[in-house]
């Protein structure tokens, strides 16, 4: 496998960062930050003393603080990683950029359309990063497909489909789609440089639930199973199927093109998760009346797809940092983590006009 290389420019120059919310995924940022040459975690806060003890242990260089707005304060600190419930992000965020800071906010990017569009113009109008963590776009799979679609691998793009299943998280505020919608949304909207313009949904609320986090009876009557679609002006067409509904994981995507398929399965090791299939091979094509053999088909030569070896998350703080030291846009930056909460919304609105 080839690793990638960490493109850093101005290494002597170094970012302070500070990390609000360390619950499941607020250590993951804290440790691959703190891996990175250019930069420094000073202080993370969280308003679980439990998980600052958390931190300590694991990050015994890290400061720790109960008030968020420690870390918004400290002048010393130049950007921000907001790693909380959907709901604080637009607050959060504003009011860190507000005080001088870039910002690094989890997906999704915003609770609602709105909310998005008045961080994108925050940072707009103050000249600061926003950067969304829409990880998948980091990922060596979806980067490969990216580059092959670019070099037209696979033909013309027709379809992608995209299943996501796993446990739904405990005591969640949202559902199904805003939990687990932004991978796919973002993986979509990356791969086809473009936005769909019509969206169409079919959602189920189960009773059921012993594999569901929002517990047995689904009590909240959250959306645990969903079907969306989405249609481009370029004719290509996606499907996607989201549910908590099993603990059996699925991460699996196809892109079908006029000249072939990439599929790739995040569940396989890194040498088996993306794989190119051929056109197939199918003797009922123009078969004559007087042709008595066995009439038959199969699929085309299968190749498998060798990735660069590297930690998605790494490379999108990278990322972050570089698009402060460089000045430039980074890759998930705020527009295309407004498109997917638009899609997100747009995705609910659908269904309940339906």
């Amino acid at each position: 496998m080839v690793r990638e290389e960490y493109k850093i420019k101005n290494q002597g120059k170094i970012i302070n960062i500070g990390v609000i919310g360390c619950g499941y995924w607020g250590p993951k940022l804290v440790r691959n930050f703190l891996s990175l040459p250019n930069c420094r975690v000073k202080k993370v806060s969280d308003l679980k003393a439990g998980r600052l003890e958390f931190i300590r242990k694991e990050f015994p260089t890290v400061e720790t603080t109960r008030d968020y707005r420690e870390i918004l304060k400290d002048k010393s600190i130049n950007a921000v990683v907001i790693a909380t419930p959907v709901t604080t992000h637009r607050e959060l965020a504003e009011e860190a950029m507000f005080l001088g800071k870039h910002v690094f906010v989890e997906k999704p990017m915003a609770y609602s359309t709105e909310e998005a569009e008045f961080m994108v113009s925050t940072a707009e109008k103050l000249g600061k990063k926003l950067a969304v963590g829409h990880v998948f776009q980091f990922a060596p799979a979806v980067r490969k497909i990216k580059e092959l679609i670019r070099k037209k691998v696979i033909g013309k793009v027709l379809h992608i489909t995209s299943t996501r299943i796993n446990l739904g998280p405990p005591e969640t505020e949202v559902d199904v789609i805003w939990d687990l919608g932004p991978h796919d949304f973002s993986i979509v909207l990356y791969l086809l440089g473009d936005t769909p313009w019509k969206i169409q949904s079919n959602r189920n609320e189960y009773p059921f639930g012993a594999f569901n986090g929002t517990g047995s009876k689904n009590k909240n009557k959250l959306t645990n199973n969903a079907h969306i679609d989405l249609s481009f002006k370029s004719g290509i067409t996606s499907h996607i199927h989201l549910g908590w509904l099993s603990s059996n994981k699925v991460r699996l995507m196809q892109v079908f093109g006029t000249e072939g398929t990439l599929v790739y399965d995040e569940m396989l090791a890194l040498d088996g998760k993306l794989k190119l299939y051929g056109l197939g091979i199918d003797n009922r094509i123009k078969s004559k009346d007087g042709d008595s053999g066995a009439l038959s088909y199969k699929a085309g030569e299968i190749t498998m797809i060798p990735l660069e070896q590297h930690e998605p998350l790494r490379l999108e703080c990278q990322e972050f940092i570089n698009s402060i030291i460089e000045d430039k846009v980074p890759v998930n930056d705020g527009k295309i983590g407004l498109e997917v909460v638009r899609l997100l919304e747009t995705s609910s609105e659908s269904f309940n006009r339906n």
